[in-house]
């Protein structure tokens, strides 16, 4: 399963841009973060094959770089996603529910092709499910 890096958003572009590069669902999933010396939790807020947007607890500065891993549904199966990305964003959450978490914008700097596609079935799909007549 080769690993594919894939090039940082151009300056300004980033994860706040509203020309997306690539489609994204909103959907909770659970992923886990690694960095240098702390493991943690975080749950999204939306995903994409590139990125995604996650609610974290704690405070994380622009190009931190984590390891992450997910599991998402794939037809009758779950597949676990494993990846490398870099934070591109932070702001905090001003809402007093929300007080000490943080919106995080993650960017997925290496994942393998298989796991790649398997993102985007699951959003493709959701999307899908989303925009049928009900």
């Amino acid at each position: 399963m080769a690993a594919r890096m894939i090039p940082p958003p151009a300056a300004g572009g980033g994860m706040s841009s509203d020309r997306r590069q690539a489609p994204r669902v909103e959907e909770r999933v659970w992923l886990a973060l690694r960095g240098e010396a702390t493991e943690f939790r975080a749950e999204t807020k939306n995903l994409s094959t590139i990125g995604a947007y996650c609610v974290i607890d704690r405070f994380l500065a622009p190009m931190t770089k984590l390891q992450l891993e997910f599991e998402l549904p794939d037809g009758a199966r779950r597949v676990r996603i494993r990846g490398e990305g870099a934070v591109v964003r932070t702001e905090p959450i001003v809402d007093s529910a929300e007080r000490g978490r943080y919106h995080v914008g993650i960017y997925f700097t290496e994942m393998s092709d298989e796991h790649r596609a398997a993102i985007s079935r699951f959003v493709r799909q959701r999307l899908a499910a989303r925009s049928s007549p009900a």
